[in-house]
């Protein structure tokens, strides 16, 4: 599986966004921290040492183990960190590693459990044909030795004596006495007369001791068996009768024992007699080869004792090994050597306690196969059992391989839509907007990676739009320095009013207009002001379209303006005076001016589009205000007095309609007069109590009519703030004040 590495982010890497804590390793070596190789050479170097003979070599030996140690100690963790952040970082390879979790632990811990349940019932059916076999070699030895005892306890009823038995009936050997009695024992020397099958038997050595009343008894011969060197130990004595089969220790020597006790009736004097006969058999290396036949290897460890009661092992130095037979030899590479250990529970003949002592049987599976089915089932069968169950391993190992590989093409298929995820964020975050994934299934990933797609567009069409608007952000601010040049900023120059305007556009650009136009009676010579035209107006709409009409109507009056200035100029240079008044009075009718800029608009604007105008001129001489109203609302002039007259003198709207006529009024301004002209920005502002109205505006200003006109403005706009609140505001807001000195 080949080490994958997160690949390091190439945007803004001292941002803690972007901040990893990957591990710099692959599957090259030289990636490895500098100290970790240093390590692993000097680990190497040592146990490249310890095979050097001498003593430089045996002084590298225990020495390599501990440096080895350390450098394991040290190396996992960094190769646990490199995996989890390398390895385990791509999404496949965590996939996959859940894939074999998932589908690989219950096969492992299956067969885990088939292997431990089969060792261990091989173990015991190993352990039980041992046993067995051994048990059969004791039965046997009970068998004959039972026979023996009854013989010589029948005759003691007869009126024998221990002399008697050790001589035999009427004098005949002991030998003869056996023979009658049925039991023909093999010995060392393999008497005459045994039958083939006993011959093919091991020589083995029996041992006997007899005990009438428990006196042992002399034999003078005994078939060639040696004498039982194992005596009557007290526990015996305390047995009625009966026979016991068990297997001994005895002086450090392992025996099989039988001891037979049968009461022998009563003599002449009325006592009770006892036949004790005491049967052994050491247990020898062609004993076990007979009980291992056809097994394996049979091990005992009568040197190695345990204590059941304690746990404690007693060493015995006499005999530290018994085995017998040979290991099989195996039929394929799977028939291993197999050991099983159990324990067998040995008599101590002294105490008369059972201790147990290790048991040890070496087989291969083949073998216990064939001891386990070989008996009961044809050589046919048995393979037909072997085939079906190798057959069924292979199916389940096919199984899985198929079912492992579905889940490695399911796998390819969620991996391969999440890495063109990937790849596609790391172009978009790299700028590239037009990087679009290739899509060719119809499942919920194909879908997610055609959202990404339309994610990708609609965020290149967002980022267009943002570029847009910031664009047209900073050409409204052009226009919106453009368009504050175009309101008055200088206002001096009048002797008998004083003028104050201020315009608050509801957008970056306004609407609104207002104009101060100051009138000479020589345009060689400004200082002698002779009068003042007070333009007010309200364009249709908001926005840059509102803004352009206002430019427009801006112009239009400057130039009606300095054209009717040059024109008196002219005539009164020219001609009779009569005649340059008619042109002069161009500007000072505003009604007249208002009809030619109704007939500009209309002709050079949309269709729907107008504007609201209020025009009036000043004269300075006679303090006469004359003055048009083109659909504005009226202002207001407040006397001392605290009266108000409205100026709504005029006509419809500019613009809207061709060939308009409006009227005009002149009206006479005494000292301390107030003018307040206004759009509907400031009067139409609505809360919950409504609408803010020409009330309020006209009771904020008479409360502040004494104070300067910034004040008064001022005191209106913070009125007008306090009304809307944090709502935006509507429209945009115009305010006009002029007072007479």
């Amino acid at each position: 599986m080949p080490l994958i590495l997160r690949p390091r982010q190439q945007n803004n890497v001292s941002d803690p966004l972007y901040a990893t804590t990957s591990v710099p390793l692959s599957g090259n070596v030289s990636h490895f921290p500098l100290y970790l190789r240093i390590l692993w050479g000097v680990t190497a170097l040592l146990i490249a040492l310890a095979f050097v003979p001498g003593t430089l070599g045996d002084q590298t030996f225990l020495l390599r183990w501990g440096v080895l140690a350390v450098t394991l100690i040290v190396t996992v963790p960094y190769l646990y960190r490199a995996t989890k952040h390398g390895l385990l970082w791509r999404l496949r390879n965590k996939l996959i590693l859940t894939y074999l979790l998932i589908g690989l632990t219950p096969v492992v811990l299956f067969c885990t459990l088939v292997f431990l349940s089969a060792y261990v019932a091989a173990g015991q059916f190993a352990v039980h044909l041992a046993s067995q076999h051994l048990q059969l070699q004791l039965d046997n030895m009970g068998t004959s030795d039972a026979g023996f005892a009854f013989s010589l306890a029948h005759r003691v009823e007869e009126g024998a004596t221990a002399a008697d038995l050790g001589q035999g009936r009427d004098g005949e050997p002991a030998s003869s006495t056996v023979r009658r009695a049925g039991t023909t024992l093999p010995s060392a020397g393999q008497p005459a007369g045994a039958t083939p099958s006993q011959a093919s038997r091991p020589p083995v050595i029996r041992q006997r001791s007899v005990y009438l009343d428990d006196q042992e008894i002399e034999f003078r011969d005994f078939m060639g068996n040696a004498r039982s060197p194992m005596r009557l130990s007290p526990w015996i004595k305390q047995r009625r009768g009966g026979q016991l089969k068990v297997f001994a220790e005895d002086g450090g020597v392992l025996y099989m024992a039988v001891v037979d006790r049968v009461a022998a009736g009563k003599d002449q004097a009325g006592k009770d007699h006892m036949i004790t006969v005491i049967g052994t058999m050491p247990v020898t290396q062609p004993l076990l080869s007979t009980v291992a036949k056809g097994l394996g290897v049979v091990t005992l460890l009568p040197g190695v004792v345990e204590d059941a009661a304690s746990g404690s092992v007693r060493s015995n130095a006499k005999q530290q090994r018994l085995s017998g037979g040979a290991r099989p030899s195996s039929v394929n590479l799977l028939d291993y050597q197999v050991v099983f250990r159990s324990r067998l529970p040995v008599l101590n003949w002294e105490s008369g306690d059972i201790r147990p002592v290790p048991l040890v049987v070496t087989s291969r599976p083949s073998v216990l196969f064939q001891q386990l089915f070989g008996t009961g089932l044809t050589s046919s069968i048995t393979d037909a059992v072997r085939f079906a169950f190798i057959a069924v391993c292979i199916i389940f190992a096919l199984l899985e391989i198929f079912a492992f590989y579905v889940a490695m093409r399911l796998t390819r298929s969620m991996t391969g839509s999440v890495e063109d995820l990937y790849a596609a964020t790391l172009s978009i975050d790299s700028g590239d907007l037009s990087h679009r994934i290739h899509v060719q299934q119809d499942d919920q990933l194909a879908d997610l990676g055609r959202s990404f797609n339309r994610m990708a567009w609609s965020l290149s069409r967002l980022i267009e739009e943002q570029k847009e608007k910031e664009r047209m952000q900073s050409e409204l601010s052009i226009a919106h320095e453009v368009q504050a040049n175009l309101f008055p900023h200088s206002l001096s120059g009048i002797p008998s009013l004083q003028l104050h305007g201020i315009s608050r556009p509801a957008r970056t650009v306004s609407g609104d207009y207002y104009d101060f136009l100051i009138f000479h009676d020589d345009p060689n010579q400004p200082k002698k002001v002779t009068g003042m035209g007070l333009a007010l107006g309200d364009i249709s709409g908001k926005g840059i379209s509102a803004a352009l009409l206002m430019s427009t109507l801006h112009a239009a009056v400057r130039a009606y303006r300095f054209a009717s200035e040059e024109l008196f100029a002219e005539e009164a240079r020219s001609v009779t005076h009569q005649q340059s008044l008619e042109c002069g009075e161009l500007f000072e009718s505003p009604a007249r001016i208002l009809a030619l800029l109704n007939r500009h608009l209309y002709r050079s604007t949309q269709p729907e589009k107008y504007a609201t105008l209020f025009l009036s001129h000043y004269d300075d001489r006679s303090g006469r205000l004359t003055y048009s109203n083109a659909g504005q609302l009226p202002p207001f002039v407040m006397k001392l007095d605290g009266s108000v007259r409205a100026l709504d003198k005029g006509g419809t709207v500019v613009g809207l309609m061709d060939g308009m006529r409006y009227d005009q009024e002149t009206i006479q301004l005494e000292s301390g007069d107030l003018l307040i002209a206004y759009s509907d920005g400031v009067t139409e502002p609505e809360n919950d109590f409504g609408e803010f109205g020409e009330d309020r505006l006209l009771d904020v200003v008479r409360a502040n009519r004494d104070q300067p006109l910034e004040v008064i403005s001022t005191e209106v706009m913070d009125a007008l703030d306090a009304w809307i609140g944090g709502a935006e505001q509507p429209d945009d807001i115009t305010l006009v004040l002029a007072r007479k000195v």
